[in-house]
């Protein structure tokens, strides 16, 4: 099980940290409270700013918005 759990829905992404239970449900492609590390072609790191926890996620898991960010 994932430390970090991506949810989508209609209008963009929910993400959660379990670790920590750092919340956020961005409306716009920046993170607040979370920070995407680009790390490949293919993945992406997503880490929690709170409790610094890391997870690699492919970058399919990704809203398009979110694509350059991560790069």
């Amino acid at each position: 099980m994932r430390d970090i759990i991506i949810s989508h829905k209609t209008n963009g992404l929910d993400v959660i940290c379990r670790h920590c239970g750092n919340t956020e449900s961005p409306k716009t492609p920046f993170f607040n409270r979370f920070r995407l590390e680009g790390t490949g072609k293919d993945s992406t790191t997503l880490r929690c700013l709170n409790c610094q926890t890391a997870v690699e996620i492919p970058m399919n898991e990704l809203n398009s918005l979110y694509y350059h960010y991560a790069s």
